[in-house]
């Protein structure tokens, strides 16, 4: 994928209701990849739990809790994206 996919990827994943994000070989011993999580699914792990919120709080979701560099939507959860499409 190129870099302007992969965004596009994670910004449509977040406007459906995922907390998402570009994930890169730079972050982590893994290759370039999106990493998402349903914003509302009540069976995540406690970790990608841990990770939604951090993106409710304009984080990355990883252990470092940076800022979030993810391309940025109104956050929504995907029952809350299918009452309004």
């Amino acid at each position: 994928m190129t870099s302007a996919t992969r965004t596009a990827v994670a910004k449509a994943l977040r406007q459906v209701g995922f907390a998402a994000w570009v994930r890169n070989p730079s972050q982590g011993d893994w290759p370039w990849h999106i990493h998402a999580a349903a914003i509302n699914d009540t069976d995540l792990s406690t970790q990608a739990q841990n990770q939604t919120g951090d993106y409710y709080l304009g984080l990355n979701g990883l252990a470092n809790h940076a800022a979030d560099d993810g391309p940025h939507v109104p956050i929504q959860t995907w029952e809350e994206y299918q009452r309004t499409h």
